[in-house]
């Protein structure tokens, strides 16, 4: 995907500002789907070896059982973001977005409290 801008409409207060990563191969226990939003699909809740646990895109991963290996390096970091500000989204994965915003800060936002840039 190319790298689009979009301005945040509502605000969003992150439950994971802090960096939790998961490396590609990395196994771990994969544990419930996430029902509390009918939008957000395809998240199950991931235990890994090293104190890591987070809300993962099942597209990441190959399940088998109650293991998962991830297919590729993800973290779940979710970024605050505020009414007006400007994001770079660079990929949308079950309605949030993987965003960068003017600080730097990468992170995941829902996609509901986003609108797409007019060019």
């Amino acid at each position: 995907m190319e790298p689009t801008k979009y301005k945040v409409i509502n605000d969003y207060e992150s439950p994971y500002p802090e960096s939790i990563t998961f490396q590609t191969g990395e196994r771990v226990k994969v544990g419930q789907e996430f029902t509390a939003d009918p939008d957000w699909q395809d998240w199950v809740w991931c235990i890994g070896q090293h104190n890591n646990e987070a809300w993962v895109p099942k597209q990441y991963l190959m399940i088998q059982g109650q293991t998962g290996i991830f297919l590729r390096d993800y973290d779940a970091r979710e970024l605050s973001a505020r009414v007006g500000e400007v994001l770079v989204v660079f990929e949308i994965v079950n309605a949030f977005a993987l965003v960068e915003n003017q600080h730097g800060e990468n992170g995941w936002v829902p996609l509901r409290n986003m609108e797409l840039m007019n060019k």
